[in-house]
């Protein structure tokens, strides 16, 4: 950014105040899916006892049961009965031999009838501390028996833990009793809400951003209208640093200009006469573009999409900062016309002046594809003139002769020894004036578009260009034909040797 750093601008503030609102929304949608998932997982106590009581119940159920492991009824029954103390949990408990077969189970036959063979390697590997059950020894099934265990616990029937275990008791989950069709639903319904959210929240994020937004441009608006119908005290905040902050201050900087103008045009009727002529002349298509469309942001803000807004933004912008530019010159020119310029005359070299106002618009010239040149005799004298006025002179006119050249043309100043001084020459190789434009061409505001290609200026550069040069006691004249290139020459007087 040229004039403002990135965090300032009103991009970046809008695009971070979305993505909060956005963060908000995703956050809370989040949390709702985790919470209604976590809802729908537990039974009442079914968390409470896999996180606390599982692992110490299943221990003290074994170390119950390994003096009744000889009965086979007697182990049935202890197992049985603590089933029904976790009744209604997504768990079963079960009593595997050392064959790998099911013995009894805390739900009768529920287990026998679908498990044939549980690897007594694989129980025996996680009686181990180190075991995670949260691993699945089976990937290609994971609704396998064996990926739903999460305890096992070994049972000595003899006493001996240094030998193989008689049996394992296995805490697992039971089967998820649901269908593909039922878990795709719930995923399509999650999306769908999720999906909802975002809009919902894309919606109520635009429009806080669009009230903020139009909420400045509306001030702005009737800042303009209170300065518009009179009240030229009237400034807007310009407090923010961003583009409306910006925008503000152009505004003030032009309100300042234009009361400044106003101070000085009272002091003289024939001095307000013509400046009012001057701004009712030219100021009114780029007000009325300007307001057009601070309206249109007001009105129609949060219709807009952002690359709009930013067009519209930046018109406005460009918009005051062309009036700024505008009203300067207006004012230089009125104040040449009038006689109220002073020249402040002093020697000096004019092929440096040329060459430094040529190094000013050497960026313009390649931006536009012409070449500029300056040519300039050996041994030229120095002239008496004001540089300041000079160096204007010569930049509106080969801005002019950039401007209006074509693509791989030339800008050539020629500076030639003259009787009184030093002759200078801007010449491109543009498509010409027409003749029926050639008397005109230095009257305020007469622009010669129908026979320049189609640009445009404000028809002021080369009226200050010769005012400044009669100022000195010469006279601007012009040379051009249709297709031939135009040339504009003057005379500066010389220095008068020390």
């Amino acid at each position: 950014m040229s004039r403002w750093t990135i965090h300032r601008t009103l991009h970046f503030r809008i695009a971070l105040l979305f993505l909060a609102l956005l963060s908000v929304v995703f956050l809370t949608y989040s949390w709702w899916i985790e919470y209604s998932m976590n809802q729908a997982l537990w039974l009442p106590g079914e968390e409470e006892w896999y996180d606390n009581r599982r692992e110490a119940e299943a221990e003290s159920l074994a170390v119950h049961m390994t003096p009744l492991f000889a009965d086979s009824t007697a182990t049935a029954n202890a197992l049985a009965a603590y089933g029904r103390t976790v009744r209604g949990f997504d768990a079963e408990l079960a009593l595997i031999g050392p064959d790998g077969l099911v013995l009894h189970t805390t739900m009768p036959d529920s287990l026998s009838r679908v498990l044939v063979y549980v690897s007594p390697t694989l129980l025996d590997s996680m009686t181990a501390a180190d075991w995670d059950f949260e691993s699945y020894p089976y990937p290609a099934a994971i609704d396998a028996y064996e990926n739903r265990i999460n305890d096992v616990v070994p049972i000595f029937a003899g006493g001996d833990s240094t030998a193989a275990p008689d049996a394992w008791l296995v805490s697992s989950f039971r089967p998820v009793n649901i269908s593909m069709e039922e878990i795709e639903r719930d995923e399509r319904t999650r999306n769908l809400r999720g999906a909802a959210a975002i809009l919902l929240s894309s919606f109520l994020g635009g429009l806080v951003i669009l009230t903020w937004v139009s909420r400045r441009i509306r001030a702005l608006s009737l800042d303009l209208a209170a300065f518009r119908d009179g009240d030229f005290e009237h400034r807007a905040r310009g407090r923010a640093a961003d583009e409306i902050g910006a925008l503000e201050r152009s505004f003030n900087s032009m309100a300042d200009r234009l009361t400044g103008v106003i101070g000085r045009l009272r002091q003289s009727e024939d001095y307000r006469r013509q400046l009012t002529a001057n701004i009712s002349h030219d100021l009114r298509t780029p007000m009325a573009s300007l307001r057009g469309y601070v309206e249109t942001l007001t009105l129609r803000g949060r219709d807009l999409t952002d690359a709009e807004r930013e067009r519209h933004l930046r018109t406005i912008t460009l918009n005051l900062d062309n009036l700024e530019g505008l009203i300067e010159r207006l004012f230089e020119l009125t104040r040449l016309e009038s006689g109220q310029a002073e020249y402040r005359r002093e020697a000096f070299s004019l092929e440096e002046l040329v060459a430094d106002v040529l190094g000013r618009l050497e960026p313009q010239a390649r931006a536009a594809g012409v070449a500029l040149a300056l040519d300039a005799e050996t041994g030229l004298p120095l002239v008496f003139a004001d540089p300041l006025r000079i160096g204007q002179v010569l930049q509106n006119l080969a801005d002019n002769a950039i401007k209006f050249n074509r693509p791989g043309g030339e800008v050539r100043v020629s500076l030639r020894g003259a009787a009184a001084g030093v002759g200078v020459e801007v010449g491109d190789t543009g498509i010409g004036i027409g003749n029926e434009d050639l008397p005109h061409v230095f009257e305020r505001f007469y622009t010669v578009d129908k026979s320049r290609g189609g640009s445009t200026g404000s028809g002021l550069g080369l009226a200050i260009a010769h005012q400044i040069v009669t100022g000195h006691g010469g006279a601007l004249t012009v040379e051009s034909r249709v297709g031939g290139g135009t040339t504009f020459r003057f005379e500066l007087p010389a220095a008068a040797p020390d």
